[in-house]
Formats: structure tokens, C-alpha cells, sequence
């Protein structure tokens, strides 16, 4: 699987996620990971690998914040 294909799968699953959460903070946390994924896997074509790895890090430390917050309230 390319990574862009990865990355389309994570913004997908941000979506599922972000449709389950009722924590408004969270939602649009989630919002903002599927479109930081998208706009990755649209650019992504256009970055070397090292850019490419660089930018899915930094998506992934946001992602591994937000699933050791509680999301009920």
C-alpha cells in the first residue's frame, strides 16, 4: 500500500472517529487530522520521502495526543 493510500485511510478514519466522539474539542481535532491527512496524501506525489516521512510524524504525534485524552464526558 502507497503512502498516500495510508494517508487517505487514516482521514477516513478520522471521519469515523470524529462521528462517534461527543466531545466537541475532540471532533474538531479529528476534523483537522483527516484534513491535514488529506491535503498530505494530495502533495505527497510532489515531496521526496524524507519531506514525506517528516510530515506523517508530526500528523502521527498529534494523533498519539489526542488517544490518550478520555473522549466521553
Amino acid at each position: 500500500m502507497s503512502e498516500q493510500s495510508k494517508l487517505f485511510d487514516r482521514a477516513a478514519e478520522c471521519e469515523r472517529l470524529m462521528n462517534l466522539s461527543s466531545d466537541p474539542v475532540n471532533r474538531e481535532t479529528l476534523k483537522q487530522l483527516r484534513d491535514m491527512s488529506i491535503a498530505l496524501a494530495n502533495g505527497s506525489t510532489s515531496m521526496s520521502a524524507q519531506e514525506l516521512a517528516k510530515e506523517i510524524i508530526s500528523i502521527e504525534a498529534i494523533q498519539s495526543g489526542l488517544e490518550t485524552t478520555p473522549t466521553s464526558q
